[in-house]
């Protein structure tokens, strides 16, 4: 995924870093374009020299990370009751380096995936993986995405929403995860409304054009 497809949906300018964990990645030229501080968790750092991007601090237990890649500047934290990413997240929250960006947080086993999932879903960041981003909405916001994009609302753990500008649309309706989710909608104008009555929502949004059954609307 490029710096240019993504800008269409994320504003970097509202962002102050990004936090790399151990999976895959976008190209260097996103690194070299968003200027933000890079923040690797541990063995982040280890995809990150494969595309040539040196983060601007390693942090972690450091126990997965390459000992040649040490030079780097890095913080060791051996503490076991919380991971690597949460140590990052903490780090990023208490230098002013909020909201963040992450990626690769789809790297590993589906345990791995879904704790990093937890994780993100109470805090300030936006995910940024392969052909799609994330983000977690307590409100009401207004979004403006290409006609026709593919996304998928969930509620984190649960939520009442209603939305404007969906071929689906939701109308007060309670989400709940395990459960009741809404995947899988389509943007039927520039500019839509998801509106968070109560609690919290997971949108993910696909960056790429995704032409599946869902798709046969648009002429």
């Amino acid at each position: 995924m490029d710096f240019g497809k993504i800008s269409k949906f994320v504003d970097f300018s509202e962002h102050k870093s990004v936090i790399c964990l151990h999976g895959n990645l976008p190209s260097a030229d996103f690194f070299d374009s968003t200027e933000l501080s890079i923040i690797a968790a541990d063995g982040g750092a280890n995809n990150l020299q494969k595309i040539g991007v040196t983060p601007d601090l390693i942090i972690g237990d450091l126990d997965s990370v390459k000992e040649e890649l040490l030079y780097i500047n890095h913080l060791k934290m051996a503490d076991q009751n919380y991971s690597d990413f949460q140590k990052a997240l903490g780090y990023v929250e208490s230098n002013d380096l909020t909201p963040t960006i992450v990626c690769g947080i789809n790297g590993g086993y589906i345990d791995h995936i879904l704790n990093n999932i937890n994780i993100f879903c109470s805090s300030k960041a936006t995910i940024i993986d392969r052909s799609t981003i994330g983000m977690c909405l307590d409100n009401t916001r207004i979004f403006n995405f290409p006609v026709n994009t593919k996304l998928s609302i969930f509620g984190m753990p649960n939520c009442i929403i209603s939305t404007r500008g969906l071929k689906w649309e939701l109308d007060e309706t309670v989400l709940v995860f395990p459960g009741n989710c809404s995947c899988f909608n389509r943007t039927m104008t520039d500019d839509i409304v998801v509106d968070v009555k109560s609690g919290r929502v997971l949108l993910i949004v696909y960056t790429d054009r995704i032409d599946d059954a869902g798709a046969g609307w648009i002429p």
